[in-house]
């Protein structure tokens, strides 16, 4: 009967040591088999502040505070991370009951540049119809790498980059920042922007 315990400080919330035990029976779980599962014990032991030590400084409540305090930031700034992939995959998928779980219906999104499909799109639908026009006018063939999220808060920013081909000679492929802003667990607002070369590579592009 395999027996796993957990040491935590005060402070934790039920849901989070239910998921600490979940993921503990899982990690066993995967190196002794699912025949393994109802024999698994996870015991969590939560510890009073000042009756641990570290580096022999003693853990005071204050301390314990802002620890919880900096996990439970770092967890949020995960989950804004993750949610804003799944509502590029929404945008993508085209499902409009998907796309309403992440992006308001009255989402303001900027179009930066000098040509015809810059601009302020209002609404889900006007932003649906951008991305249409330029699949439709790259014959299909426009796509966009997203790279690592950097979130502060409720605005996540995420690196880019935009490539397409309209004709013999005319092919786009540039470093992009996606902003978007989170309001009420839903996308709000959000840009596109290019530096330098890109901006104006972009405009010559789509003109």
């Amino acid at each position: 009967m395999p027996i796993i315990r957990v040491s935590l400080l005060e402070g934790w919330t039920m849901e989070q040591k239910a998921q600490v035990t979940q993921e503990m029976t899982e990690a066993l779980v995967s190196v002794l088999g699912e025949v393994s599962r109802p024999y698994i014990y996870v015991v969590v032991d939560e510890m009073q502040a000042g009756a641990v030590a570290f580096a022999g400084n003693v853990i005071t409540d204050e301390m314990n505070r802002e620890a919880l305090a900096t996990s439970a930031r770092e967890r949020q700034k995960a989950v804004n991370a993750q949610r804003a992939e799944e509502a590029y995959v929404a945008l993508e998928g085209g499902d409009r009951e998907v796309i309403a779980q992440y992006w308001a219906e009255d989402v303001s999104w900027s179009v930066p540049g000098n040509h015809p499909l810059a601009g302020v799109k209002k609404g889900v639908g006007e932003l649906l119809a951008y991305r249409r026009a330029r699949a439709q006018l790259t014959g299909g063939t426009f796509r966009t790498e997203r790279g690592r999220a950097l979130v502060d808060g409720t605005t996540v920013v995420i690196r880019g980059r935009e490539m397409a081909v309209r004709g013999p000679g005319r092919v786009l492929e540039i470093d992009t920042l996606y902003t978007l802003v989170w309001s009420d667990g839903r996308i709000a607002s959000g840009s596109e922007a290019f530096a330098g070369a890109a901006a104006a590579a972009n405009d010559s592009f789509w003109n």
